[in-house]
């Protein structure tokens, strides 16, 4: 009568768990990036939220592009997109000073 699909879910919580500490990983490569930019620049402090924010856009663009191929790159774009709201609140709280 009813006929049961079978579960063709791709995710696997491992790997999931693993491109999350990737993005991580990358975004802690971007605040570098970004703190080395910045003071080579030698801007304003507010320089540095938005450096790293691009960094962070520019990482999670590469991880949404690839996110049907695998688990990791969701992991990737989950950590990232948090860290992005961080970001976006600091650079919030430096502008308000």
């Amino acid at each position: 009568m009813f006929e049961i699909q079978p579960n063709d879910n791709p995710r696997s919580t491992g790997e999931m768990i693993l491109g999350f500490l990737l993005g991580i990983l990358a975004s802690l490569g971007c605040l570098f990036f970004c703190v080395v930019l910045g003071m080579t620049l030698g801007g304003p402090e507010w320089l540095f939220p938005v450096i790293n924010g691009l960094a962070l856009f520019a990482v999670g663009i590469v991880a949404l592009s690839n996110v049907r191929e695998s688990s990791y790159y969701m992991g990737v774009l989950i950590a990232v997109s948090l860290v992005f709201l961080l970001n976006a609140a600091c650079g919030v709280t430096l502008i308000q000073r």
